[in-house]
C-alpha cells in the first residue's frame, strides 16, 4: 500500500465516522421525549381534523341518517335513565 492509499483510507474512515456521529445525533434528537410527544400530538391532531371534516361532509350529505344515528347513540348512552323513567311511568299507570 502506498502512502496515498493510506491517506485516502484515513480520509474515508474520518468521513464515515462523521456521518455516523451526525446520524447518531439526529437519532438522539428524534428520540427525545419532548420530540416524540410533539410528533404524537401533531399526528393525533391531523387525524382528528381529518375525522371531523369527514364527519361534517357525511352529515351534510345525509342529514336524516346522521340524525337517526345521533339519536341511536344518545339512546344507547342514556338507556338506564330511560329504562328507569319508563318503569316509573308504568308504576304510576297501574
Amino acid at each position: 500500500m502506498s502512502e496515498a492509499d493510506i491517506n485516502r483510507a484515513k480520509a474515508e474512515a474520518a468521513a464515515a465516522k462523521e456521518r455516523l456521529l451526525n446520524s447518531a445525533q439526529a437519532l438522539q434528537a428524534r428520540l427525545k421525549p419532548a420530540s416524540l410527544a410533539s410528533d404524537a400530538w401533531d399526528k393525533t391532531r391531523e387525524a382528528s381534523e381529518s375525522a371531523a371534516s369527514s364527519a361534517a361532509r357525511a352529515i351534510s350529505n345525509r342529514p336524516v341518517a346522521a340524525s337517526a344515528a345521533a339519536i341511536g347513540v344518545a339512546a344507547l348512552v342514556a338507556r338506564k335513565p330511560i329504562a328507569r323513567l319508563i318503569a316509573r311511568l308504568r308504576g304510576r299507570d297501574q
